[in-house]
């Protein structure tokens, strides 16, 4: 096992995301049954993205989010909103439900090295984007692991005030991580 493997990625795991047909019907049920009552939604959150990706080529795809913590496992339900994404292609082969696990990276440095290593695994970068916000910025790529693992991995990183941001959200508190 690498030493990027090993410290850099495999100490980083946070997330796990859902796709779902209806966030807010997503998000009361994560608050009745799972008690994870405070939540960031961010609709059109794809729309202002750039070096949008699909399988290779630029992408087209929009989606909204909703963010919350359980514990310090962040919570993501994810809703297609429109074009190609690896969303649409989960609900049409394996309906709603479980999509990704999130690794996520300290740095831009970071985000590079674990990309790079995943590369090196002969792992393919299935969709990414970049978000500029006002406050920080986020890199994010997913990678195909459905045959290892059996859903995707997603690599990403946050910055500048975003960062602060989504620690306060992880402590309950009511934030906007997108503006």
């Amino acid at each position: 096992m690498s030493d990027i493997a090993k410290n850099l990625i495999g100490r980083k795991f946070d997330q796990i995301c859902f796709v779902v047909p209806d966030i807010e019907a997503a998000m009361e049920m994560w608050k009745k049954t799972n008690g994870v009552e405070v939540w960031n939604v961010a609709y059109d959150l794809a729309k202002e993205q750039t070096q949008k990706e699909y399988r290779g080529q630029p992408g087209d795809f929009q989606f909204s989010c909703a963010y919350g913590f359980a514990g310090d496992t962040l919570i993501e339900l994810a809703r297609h909103d429109g074009g190609n994404s690896l969303y649409k292609d989960w609900i049409d082969s394996r309906g709603y439900g479980p999509h990704h696990i999130g690794f996520r990276q300290s740095s831009a440095e970071e985000y590079a090295q674990a990309e790079q290593h995943y590369l090196e695994q002969g792992l393919e970068k299935a969709m990414a984007g970049f978000f500029e916000g006002p406050f920080g910025n986020c890199r994010w790529s997913y990678w195909d692991t459905r045959e290892q693992i059996g859903f995707y991995t997603e690599l990403y990183y946050v910055d500048g005030e975003l960062d602060e941001r989504m620690a306060a959200l992880r402590r309950g508190e009511n934030v906007s991580i997108t503006s």
